[in-house]
């Protein structure tokens, strides 16, 4: 997907923030910082008067489907693993840690102590200069456009002139890309993202902690017992699809604990869990 620009962007930003608009990044990262297999994902950052959103892309595609009519097809698999969002000039984070049924929801500061550099390049149409900090355990590289008057970024990242435009870690693990904007006629309503706010259990780092080792002890188990499940033989579907029931469930535990060991390396990486290989 090619990058694209508006003019108002270049020609001029009088009552630009009186507006709602929508930054789409490429998401590059490594889950496993073993290897060197790279995943790709589409991110919104949504930006209204008030409030500011950063989802994956399938939030959108799913409520597009619904508000339409349009039944999910039998294969579709969704990326519903987070919402992150907080109010313009605040460094407050809500972060909300999607479990499959089970949405954790914590409060954090997230401000970043940039470093400006003279440095300055042409991304597409964009001027741009970079800025440099160290946060969540890696060290990170800025691309800022003063031509895009939001103090934003992909995930939480913020408090530059200008929105990032890029932004990647000095290892390579995760690589975000602006590459299309859109201008909204009014503030976007996502229902998954409202359902999903609407039933999140607020947790401090202690209680985060707890919950996601629990969880990792047999997800299957969990997962029954946060939907309501009460019959053994009784079975329920995963956010991806799959369904889950007396015959495979052991299959099923074993595939998820290891998915949660292997793919351990987030952006916060000093704030990482550490699984045990054995229970």
């Amino acid at each position: 997907m090619k990058i694209i620009l508006i003019s108002i962007w270049i020609t001029g930003c009088l009552g630009i923030k009186a507006q709602s608009h929508r930054f789409i990044y490429d998401v590059q990262y490594r889950k496993d910082s073993t290897q060197n297999l790279m995943t790709k994902e589409n991110y919104h950052l949504d930006i209204d008067q008030k409030e500011v959103k950063y989802y994956p892309r399938d939030f959108y595609v799913g409520d597009s489907l619904i508000t339409n009519n349009i039944p999910f097809g039998k294969d579709m698999q969704f990326n519903t693993s987070g919402i992150i969002s907080h109010q313009q000039g605040s460094s407050t984070y809500n972060d909300y840690d999607v479990l499959e049924s089970v949405v954790l929801k914590r409060v954090a500061n997230a401000a970043q102590n940039w470093k400006l550099t003279g440095e300055k390049k042409q991304i597409k149409e964009l001027s741009v200069q970079k800025a440099v900090t160290s946060w969540g355990g890696r060290n990170w590289i800025a691309w800022f456009s003063p031509e895009i008057p939001f103090q934003e970024g992909p995930y939480k990242f913020h408090g530059l002139p200008g929105l990032i435009v890029e932004l990647y870690d000095d290892k390579n693990d995760y690589h975000f890309e602006l590459v299309k904007n859109q201008k909204l006629s009014k503030p976007y309503v996502n229902q998954f993202i409202q359902y999903m706010e609407s039933r999140s259990v607020m947790v401090n780092d202690e209680k985060y902690k707890e919950a996601k080792l629990k969880y990792y002890a047999s997800p299957v188990n969990y997962l029954r017992n946060s939907a309501g499940v009460t019959r053994s033989n009784e079975e329920y579907y995963l956010n991806d699809g799959t369904l889950v029931g007396e015959n495979n469930s052991r299959e099923i535990n074993e595939r998820l604990r290891e998915s949660i060991r292997k793919y351990n390396n987030p952006i916060e990486i000093d704030t990482a869990i550490r699984y045990p290989s054995e229970l």
